[in-house]
C-alpha cells in the first residue's frame, strides 16, 4: 500500500538535559490540567448540594470517569509499538494490538466529551435553567476537556524523546 506524507514535521533538536527538564515540566503541566478538571467538577458537585433546581446522578460522572479510562489507556501505550507497517488487527500482531487498545483509549476520550457536551445541553441548556445552576453543567465539561488536554500533553511530552522528526502519514 503507498503512504502519502501529509505533513513532515522536523522539530528542533534539543540539548538532552533540556529535553529531560521539557518531560518534567509537561508531565507536571499535565498533573495541574488532571487535578483542575476533577477540582472544578467537585466544586460544581458541592455547589449542586445547595440547589434544588436539578439533581447530581451518576449520568454526570461518567463523563469524568470514561475520559480518566480513556487517560490511563492512552498513556499506558509505546509510541515504538505503533511503528509496525502492518496495518489492521491480525496483520499487525503486536503493533495492531497497540494499536487497537490506542483506539479504544482515544474513543473513550472522545465519548467523554462529548458526553460532557450532551449532559450539559439536555440536562441543563434546554430545560433552561437558572444561570446558577448551569455553571454546574459547565463544570462537567470544563472536566473532561481538561482531562483530555492532560492526556494529550501527557502522550507528546513522554513519546517524544525517542525521536525529533513526527510524519503525519495518511495510510
Amino acid at each position: 500500500m503507498a503512504r502519502v506524507f501529509v505533513w513532515n514535521c522536523n522539530l528542533p533538536r534539543l540539548p538532552s538535559s533540556w529535553r529531560e527538564q521539557l518531560r518534567d515540566l509537561g508531565t507536571y503541566i499535565s498533573g495541574a490540567l488532571f487535578t483542575l478538571g476533577w477540582w472544578v467538577f467537585i466544586d460544581g458537585l458541592v455547589m449542586s448540594r445547595s440547589t434544588t433546581a436539578v439533581n447530581f446522578g451518576f449520568e454526570d460522572w461518567l463523563p469524568g470517569l470514561l475520559c480518566t479510562l480513556g487517560m490511563i489507556i492512552t498513556n499506558s501505550i509505546d509510541l515504538t509499538l505503533l511503528r509496525d507497517d502492518g496495518f489492521g488487527y491480525s496483520s499487525g500482531g503486536l503493533a495492531g494490538k497497540a494499536k487497537l487498545t490506542l483506539f479504544i483509549g482515544i474513543a473513550l476520550l472522545a465519548g467523554g466529551v462529548a458526553g460532557s457536551v450532551a449532559i450539559l445541553a439536555i440536562k441543563y441548556i434546554v430545560p433552561q435553567v437558572d444561570t446558577g445552576v448551569m455553571y454546574i453543567g459547565v463544570t462537567n465539561v470544563v472536566q473532561t476537556l481538561c482531562l483530555l488536554m492532560a492526556s494529550v500533553v501527557l502522550w507528546f511530552v513522554h513519546n517524544s524523546e525517542h525521536d525529533n522528526n513526527y510524519n503525519f502519514v495518511l495510510n
